[in-house]
């Protein structure tokens, strides 16, 4: 018996596509891989990076060296001058339970814009004034590096997933490189001579700082065009109320 030509009809269910076929609204193979999209100038982004792990080093380990000058020109005691090095430690603390928060909100590489903004903004305000803008200004120092301190390892963890490991060695030795170098040229700077003695001495060398996150906001400024969220593991960290109540925390802290 000779077999039919009529091909056999398709039992497929009305409105179910044909097997292999992406379901209505389901993402492709090529969209499903990733979750963000890949950067279109990654050359720059390191670079940004880069230069943002400088600004986050240099401020801080540029004062330091200062404490004798900054003591004899304000009349600072002994824990007043502590203090100069104690607040953004203490910024350290307090800010970075807020940073994955507002990483979500106004997207992570606008958040990091606005830490270097902070950064530049405490330096220029420790260096004109007394005491007061001294501790004004290091306080907000330590507030924008504390976000950094937080979203910028996140920014390599989502950005760069399979250069994880070389890119954060080179993020963790030009951070270490301009600490170093911050500290070796703090008193060489303020032993300039300088015509303007109101920013002359420890002033002129704090000062001097303000080129690194200076730069860096010019090489971030082509960022600003996203709004991503950070790296899945900063999204979802505990948020502030939450973080006091876990037992893991107080084990890390203690």
């Amino acid at each position: 018996m000779q077999a039919s030509r009529h091909p056999m009809p398709s039992h497929r269910t009305p409105g179910h596509p044909a097997p292999g076929q992406p379901t209505p609204g389901q993402p492709t193979s090529s969209h499903a891989s990733s979750s963000h999209p890949i950067p279109s100038r990654p050359a720059l982004l390191i670079l940004g990076i880069l230069f943002i792990a400088m600004a986050l080093r240099a401020p801080f380990t540029g004062v330091p060296p200062l404490i004798g000058l900054i003591r004899a020109e304000l009349n600072l005691s002994s824990a007043a001058a502590g203090m100069l090095i104690t607040l953004p430690l203490l910024a350290f603390a307090v800010v970075s339970l807020f940073a994955a928060g507002l990483a979500r909100r106004f997207g992570l590489e606008r958040t990091l814009f606005a830490a270097l903004l902070l950064i530049a903004g405490g330096i220029g305000t420790r260096v004109l004034g007394d005491a007061v803008g001294l501790y004004a200004g290091t306080a907000i120092v330590g507030a924008g590096i504390a976000l950094g301190n937080v979203l910028l390892p996140s920014l390599l963890k989502r950005d760069f997933p399979q250069r994880l490991a070389g890119l954060t060695s080179a993020y963790v030795l030009t951070m270490g490189l301009a600490a170093g170098l911050a500290s070796a040229i703090a008193i060489p700077l303020a032993e300039l001579p300088m015509s303007n003695l109101q920013l002359g001495g420890w002033r002129f060398s704090t000062l001097s700082m303000l080129a690194l996150p200076l730069l860096s906001l010019l090489l971030w400024l082509p960022q600003l065009a996203n709004h991503t969220p950070p790296a899945a593991t900063t999204a979802h960290a505990p948020h502030g109320g939450r973080l006091w109540r876990s037992p893991l925390a107080w084990q890390v802290t203690a």
